[in-house]
Parts: C-alpha cells; sequence; structure tokens
C-alpha cells in the first residue's frame, strides 16, 4: 500500500505573541479567540497551580483536540474518534520578572486538515456563561430548544452551538433545580411555594399517587364571585405518563376565563370523580353555595359524579359534541342527498324555543327519517329521550347558562396549556410550571378586562339610555344589551313575539322590557341586569379559614 500524502497545516505565526497577561483567565481567552479565527480546535491538556509543595506550578499546557492517539475498539457499536497524534502545543507560564504570563509555541504544526467551518467540535459549540443564563430564563418560559438555539444564533451569527447542548443544559439545570427531591415531591413543592390550594391521595396501602387537586388562591377568589356556571372536561397528551388532566373553568363578568382548578387523576370512574367535586366543593366559602349551572360532555360517569355531589347544579351538555356525533351518525345511515336537509332539521330541534316548536320540529324530522330507523333510534335513545333537557333550547333557554352551551371554554384552555408544553412527553413538573404560566397570563387580562370595564365606556354606550350601567356593568354585557335593543324595532312590547329568554338565560333585560324602557324615556336601571354582570374586581378578602386549612395533602 503506498504511502498517503502528509498534511502538514502550521499555525506558529497565529499563536506567537509577545504580550504578557495578567491572569490565566486571560491567557485561555486570547488563546480561544485566535483558535476561533484559526478555526483551530485547542484544550487545555493539562493544568496546574503552585501551592507550595515540591513540583507544584503555575502553568497551563494546550493542545490540538486531535492530539493522543487513536484508540480502536472491538464493540460492536458506531463509534469513532478524532485522535490522530497531533503534535500541536502551547505551554503559558508566569514570566520570571513578575511582568504577567506568557505564551510560548512549542509546537505550531498540525497533521491534519482545518476545518471551513467549526460546528462539529464539541470544545468550541459549547455553551458560554452568558449564553447558559439565556437557556435559563428561556428555559422559565418554556421556549422550545429549537427556537433557544435560533435566539441565540440570531444574537451571535458565529455562534455554531448546537441543539444537543441546549438539550444537556436543559437537563443539567433541572437537576441543579430538583435535588434529590422525587418528581412529585417537587411538584409538591413548586405547588406550596406558590400558594396553591391542594389535596393528594395515595392508592391504598402504597405510596403511589392517584390523584392531586390543586387551585390557584386567586382562582378560588374567582370561584366564590363567580360560581353560577362551571366548565368541565378531561384532556388527555399533557405528560408521558399519560394521566388523564381534569380541568375546571368558570367564566368572568367581562366572559374571559379562568382556570378554577387542575387534577391529575389515575382513572375517569364516578369514584375518583366524586372525590374531585367533593375537593371542588370544599372551594366555596358559603357551604350552601354552589354552581347553578356545570357543563360537560356526555360522560356518564362524571354526570353521575355531579348528581351525587352537586344535586341541586343543573347538568347542561356539550351541543357541539352532540351536534359533531349526530352529523356522524347521519354519514353512516343517510344518502348523501338527504344528509343536508337532515342537518338542517336536527338543528331546528336543538333550537326550538319552547316545548310545542320543539314537538313540531321532532316530528318533522321523523317524517324526514321514515326510512331510517337507525339514525332516528340512535337520536332518540341516545340524546333526546334521557338527556333533551340538558342541550334542547326550549329546556335550556329557562336556564341562567350565561350563554355557556358547549363546552369550549375548557377545551380553549387545554388548548392553550398544550400550546405551552410544547409536546406530551414532559413530566408532571413541567405540567405544573406551564400550568402556573399560563394563570399568571390569565389573571393579567382578567384584572385589565375590569378595568377596562370600569373606566372606559364604548362609543355604542354613550348614550344615556346607559347611564346607570356605564361603569357598573361588565361592557361585554353592554353589548349583548345593544344586540338585543335592535330587536325592539321588530318586538316592540310584545312578550309573545321578544320570548323572553335573555332574561332566563343570560340575566339581561330582554327586547320587549327595553322596549318599555325606550317609549318611557326611561335609562336602563341596574336592577335589571343580574348581579353576575356587575361585579368589576377580583380583589375581595375570603373569610377565615377558607384557604389557610387547605394547604396539606389529605388521603
Amino acid at each position: 500500500m503506498e504511502n498517503l500524502p502528509q498534511i502538514c497545516v502550521d499555525t506558529f505565526d497565529a499563536f506567537i505573541t509577545t504580550e504578557r497577561f495578567g491572569t490565566r483567565e486571560e491567557v485561555i481567552r486570547c488563546i480561544k479567540e485566535v483558535e476561533i479565527d484559526n478555526k483551530v480546535t485547542v484544550i487545555i491538556s493539562r493544568s496546574d497551580t503552585e501551592t507550595g509543595k515540591r513540583g507544584r506550578s503555575n502553568k497551563l499546557i494546550f493542545g490540538c483536540d486531535k492530539g493522543g492517539k487513536h484508540k480502536s475498539t472491538d464493540s460492536g457499536t458506531q463509534s469513532a474518534s478524532k485522535k490522530c497524534g497531533c503534535s500541536f502545543k502551547i505551554r503559558s507560564i508566569p514570566t520570571k520578572d513578575g511582568s504577567g504570563w506568557k505564551i510560548d509555541v512549542k509546537c505550531g504544526l498540525h497533521n491534519h486538515g482545518l476545518p471551513d467551518r467549526l460546528e462539529g467540535h464539541s470544545f468550541i459549540r459549547r455553551l458560554t456563561t452568558y449564553e447558559k443564563q439565556h437557556v435559563v430564563d428561556l428555559r422559565k418560559r418554556h421556549v422550545p430548544p429549537r427556537h433557544i438555539l435560533l435566539f441565540l444564533q440570531d444574537r451571535d451569527p458565529e455562534n455554531v452551538t448546537r441543539i444537543t447542548q441546549v438539550y444537556k443544559h436543559k437537563s443539567v439545570i433541572q437537576k441543579e433545580i430538583r435535588g434529590p427531591r422525587s418528581e412529585i415531591q417537587h411538584l409538591f413543592k413548586l405547588i406550596e411555594d406558590a400558594g396553591y390550594v391542594y389535596w393528594s391521595r395515595k392508592k391504598d396501602d402504597s405510596e403511589v399517587m392517584k390523584e392531586i387537586f390543586w387551585a390557584h388562591p386567586d382562582s378560588v377568589k374567582l370561584l366564590n364571585i363567580f360560581s353560577i356556571v362551571l366548565v368541565m372536561d378531561s384532556t388527555y397528551k399533557t405528560n408521558k405518563y399519560r394521566q388523564p388532566l381534569f380541568e375546571i373553568v368558570g367564566m368572568t363578568s367581562t366572559e374571559l376565563t379562568f382556570a378554577v382548578a387542575f387534577v391529575y387523576m389515575e382513572s375517569e370512574q364516578t369514584e375518583n370523580f366524586s372525590w374531585v367535586l367533593e375537593k371542588l366543593k370544599e372551594l366555596f366559602v358559603k357551604k350552601d353555595l354552589c354552581p347553578q349551572v356545570i357543563l360537560t360532555d356526555r360522560d356518564l360517569a362524571l354526570m353521575k359524579a355531579i348528581e351525587i355531589v352537586f344535586p341541586r347544579s343543573i347538568n347542561l351538555l356539550c351541543r357541539f359534541h352532540i351536534n359533531k356525533n349526530v352529523g356522524a351518525k347521519c354519514k353512516q345511515h343517510v344518502v348523501n342527498d338527504l344528509q343536508k336537509t337532515i342537518d338542517t332539521l336536527w338543528m331546528e330541534v336543538v333550537w326550538a324555543s319552547d316545548e310545542v316548536e320543539y314537538g313540531q320540529r321532532l316530528h318533522q324530522l321523523e317524517q324526514a327519517c321514515v326510512d331510517y330507523s337507525g339514525f332516528m333510534n340512535y337520536v332518540k335513545d341516545t340524546w333526546l329521550t334521557p338527556h333533551r333537557h340538558k342541550f334542547v333550547g326550549a329546556w335550556i333557554n329557562r336556564v341562567l347558562h350565561l350563554g355557556n352551551t358547549t363546552t369550549n371554554r375548557v377545551e380553549s384552555a387545554h388548548w392553550k396549556l398544550k400550546q405551552m408544553l410544547g409536546n406530551s412527553i414532559g413530566d408532571m413538573v413541567k405540567c405544573g410550571e406551564a400550568m402556573n404560566n399560563n394563570l399568571r397570563l390569565q389573571l393579567g387580562n382578567i384584572r385589565a378586562s375590569f378595568q377596562k370595564s370600569f373606566y372606559e365606556v364604548e362609543h355604542a354606550h354613550i348614550s344615556p339610555f346607559y347611564g346607570y350601567l356605564c361603569g357598573s356593568v361588565s361592557r361585554a354585557a353592554l353589548r349583548r344589551i345593544a344586540e338585543e335593543l335592535l330587536r325592539v324595532d321588530y318586538v316592540g312590547t310584545n312578550r309573545q313575539k321578544c320570548g323572553c329568554t335573555l332574561i332566563t338565560s343570560y340575566g339581561l333585560p330582554y327586547a320587549c322590557e327595553l322596549g318599555r324602557y325606550t317609549l318611557g324615556g326611561i335609562p336602563i336601571p341596574i336592577d335589571a341586569v343580574h348581579v353576575h354582570w356587575r361585579k368589576l374586581t377580583m380583589e375581595v378578602e375570603l373569610e377565615v379559614g377558607v384557604a389557610s386549612a387547605k394547604k396539606q395533602p389529605a388521603g
């Protein structure tokens, strides 16, 4: 085999200098600057500090990262080595006259070529102290590693760090923060530090956690202020253990969603839901206080638990998911030409304003589905017979649901949490941090919305007709009243034409009532608006004992 040509690259002139340096750190900084400019990877191969003992002296010896001998291995795994016996060497020691550290290039030759760029070199791509601090700050905000890397590269176009380094440093940070605590122990620490009210319980005769329930102190305040409607639902793919996350949300007077509580559950059985709802019940200041309306999907276990724990609450079902399920069943049973017609007839049944109209619309649907008994049996047996009073307008228009007829609020909360998480393989600590960050943003928006309703008046509401309401009622309520006012031209003061559903379902004055105020030249009285829409602050003090006794995990 012919001898391969020998490569020789001389970097002597690049490193030689007569400059003196005050400290070893300055020497290292100088070497690093030169190596980057010349695409050379230099490492500290030996370092020593004078201690007064024999043989110990201040010195730094630098070498090429390809110095040393290549060690072959018999392992079957894919492995590689950068070692090729490069003899490059620099020695730095303090001068005898005390003028500082000097650099002495012992050998400036490299027996290998130099790269065009340094991305593949592990020493060069290490994070600097400044970059590590950026990783710490961005990690707190759940910025994905790929975006952290892009941020570092935007700040320094010459940065050659790879995403592996970002992941490694994130892991180091996590270990430093968590210390010897287990994942669950650290989660409880975060919950306690943030002042959350929480409970947990374990499986019988084991240390395995079964459920964890926690609620922010400000969420407890909002719950006691705005307790009329709660929306509940489970979501999945939030953690690597595949445990379902049960979330409870409410609605403020400004129609913003607030998180009431989060619960990690072992399973979704009636017993599990009953435990969760019992803990929710303990968050209410007044023991006789409970939500008037609880909106859920058709989860039979949850519905049964609501019936047990909150027997006075009205359980409504999500119209969106019901319509979606009926539409899917229609496609299975009905020919294409009739699907649109039957979908329309079904929606008319759902939106029927009274029981007489409901009977008429249902009869029309039955006539259209005379040849599709399978579909009609599904509609009646699954939805209308057992649950029509939970989603059909003829019944729920009599319920103070404040416009909440779907679980969209809690679904939206799930989506925002998952956006914050970035992926579904994080642990419970990461999920807890994301929830806390979401809550901080959420509470800030809610406070701002209260202030806007208190201080600002929309141009459409400047009329004296709204004089008693502006600054005392939320702008969201005023917008709904303004929309209802448009119906006055058609309705007048006729109650039959009006239907008067806005007062029963929203707690707001209906069209014919507004017509009477208009004819009499009377501003809308404040008492015509339900107290829910008149609450524009969350700065209230809960009674003693509400949260103070609830910060210890209970079995």
